[in-house]
């Protein structure tokens, strides 16, 4: 074989080798992205879960509104002396620059018709899930049957 064959067939081998590389990189990142995405979607929790387990931090937390009698938390019960501004907002608030992409509340007592909303909430009109539980309320009456509706607003805007 001449020198000038031998040039020829080490630059063709090159390339090959150079091409065949590449195809097998991106086999191989094709290939991990798709395992990565499929794992996401096993692994992804829905927003309606995320929201309910959020928002029983209303009912079954003393600094919200649950009733502590005699350092028992009474899960399930709303104090109504608590159910104000200023509780919620101790109880759940947000960042006031980056409170929107998360979840925001308005809380209704269906009894009383007195709503509640956290600090980033957006408009009434806008809410994504509609939550209604059933409660206890603590009144000067004593314990009463009842219905709060906590709607969520999930992300404002992008």
């Amino acid at each position: 074989m001449n020198k000038k064959a031998q040039v020829f067939d080490v630059a063709r081998k090159s390339i090959y080798w150079m091409l065949a590389g590449l195809i097998i990189a991106a086999v191989v990142l094709i290939f991990a992205f798709s395992i990565a995405g499929y794992r996401n979607k096993l692994t992804k929790i829905p927003p309606e879960l995320s929201a309910e387990l959020i928002a029983l931090r209303f009912t079954t937390i003393p600094d919200c509104f649950a009733v502590e009698d005699s350092g028992v938390v009474l899960s399930g019960t709303i104090d109504q002396a608590k159910f104000t501004t200023e509780t919620i907002n101790h109880c759940y608030k947000t960042e006031p620059e980056k409170g929107f992409k998360t979840f925001n509340f308005r809380l209704k007592l269906e009894s009383t018709g007195q709503e509640l909303i956290t600090n980033n909430y957006f408009h009434q009109d806008r809410d994504d899930l509609t939550i209604t539980k059933e409660v206890l309320v603590k009144t000067e009456q004593g314990l009463q049957k009842d219905h709060v509706t906590i709607y969520v607003q999930e992300k404002i805007g992008s």
